[in-house]
């Protein structure tokens, strides 16, 4: 947990932080709880990369990072096939945002793992979000192999 408290405190993930907030008005939490920090462990170890892996590709990439991140903030991940045809939900039964938190300052070590599997290793990227749960892991891969062809692109 201390390395990724390193990393997150480092000279590349603030140049990186900055790069975003440049781009994008959002608020960050500085203190990042310790459950989080866990969380990126489990993440880390579940890709199997290494902070240094990371680190790494900050420093070889950080133009690409940050359109990667940019894209992937914007684009719309709405699920629209979870519900069966006629069954989907009324606009009154879905969920309404009531308060927009702030980010943690860690919020994008899952976007540099993401990066990093769609750089190094794409054909591990579908097993990585099966093993984190991400739900529909399969269509959400898609989605961020789409994200990363507009990347790659410019």
């Amino acid at each position: 947990m201390d390395e990724i408290n390193r990393f997150i405190n480092g000279k590349s993930y603030e140049l990186l932080l900055r790069n975003i907030l440049q781009k994008r008005n959002i608020e960050i939490e500085s203190n990042i709880p310790f459950v989080l920090l866990d969380y990126d462990k489990e993440q880390l170890k579940a890709a199997q990369i290494e902070v240094e892996d990371l680190e790494t590709l900050l420093i070889s990439n950080m133009t690409e990072i940050v359109s990667f991140v940019e894209r992937k903030m914007s684009y719309d991940f709405e699920d629209e096939d979870e519900y069966p045809k006629g069954e989907e939900l009324s606009d009154d039964e879905k969920p309404k945002l009531i308060t927009e938190l702030p980010y943690y300052k860690n919020f994008l070590v899952a976007f540099l793992i993401e990066y990093y599997l769609l750089k190094e290793h794409p054909t591990t990227l579908c097993g990585y979000l099966k093993r984190i749960h991400i739900a529909n892991a399969t269509k959400y891969e898609r989605e961020l192999k789409a994200i990363w062809q507009d990347v790659i692109k410019t």
